[in-house]
């Protein structure tokens, strides 16, 4: 993202006094465009050809089960990978209630400032992520252990080596740990790590991991 870009946030909430100070505090702070997308407007969508952006903002408390639906058809709809942002998360909440969230790149916790949620998703925009080690690390796991996903053609052009790599990465190992494993230097696994990152998309190990939950197989991460 460069300084003129602008980027198009959805605003997954009600049309109200809350919603619209949020937009007006982000708009301010950062160089975004943010669109509140109500769930009445998220159930039309079939129908009027509307769409949500690439970066979607959630309130913990919003999204239903009715609602949670009417997002998922919308999000289908989209041709483009979904980010998405929670905010207003109770801090007690467990890491399994945010499980729902397939491609959660953030969490903002009711007590979190304006101030840090700038911070956070000025981070988010730049493609890092915005989450506390304990629900990332949950969050890896219970996708890990999930077996719904089928392997895509992403993986399967991918080196021996590299999903050799993918496959220790995915277990937890560090560049180190990786290096013994393979009798390689850990220079040549830093130089495999920038090449897969490369074609799969991803900044850092974190979202090399979320891309495994979503794009590898469970019996060929064991």
């Amino acid at each position: 993202m460069t300084n003129n870009d602008v980027y198009q946030i959805t605003l997954i909430s009600d049309i109200s006094m809350q919603s619209k100070l949020l937009k007006d505090s982000l708009e301010k702070g950062l160089p975004i465009q943010v669109n509140i997308v109500s769930s009445d407007a998220l159930r039309a969508f079939d129908s009027n050809g509307g769409k949500i952006d690439e970066l979607v903002l959630i309130d913990f408390h919003y999204l239903d089960d009715e609602k949670f639906e009417y997002y998922n058809n919308a999000k289908t709809q989209s041709k483009s990978t979904i980010k998405e942002i929670v905010f207003n998360c109770p801090a007690e909440a467990p890491s399994s209630q945010l499980f729902k969230w397939r491609n959660l790149v953030g969490v903002f916790y009711i007590d979190d400032d304006v101030s840090l949620l700038l911070k956070g998703m000025d981070k988010i925009m730049n493609d890092e992520m915005w989450l506390s080690r304990k629900v990332a690390q949950d969050y890896i796991e219970h996708f890990r252990c999930a077996n719904t996903v089928t392997t895509s053609q992403a993986y399967a052009n991918l080196t021996k080596r590299e999903k050799e790599i993918m496959r220790l990465l995915g277990h937890g190992a560090s560049n180190v740990q990786i290096a013994d494993e393979l009798f390689v230097s850990e220079n040549t696994v830093k130089t495999h790590l920038h090449n897969i990152f490369k074609k799969i998309n991803a900044k850092n190990r974190l979202q090399a991991l979320l891309w495994a939950n979503n794009n590898i197989a469970l019996e060929e991460r064991v």
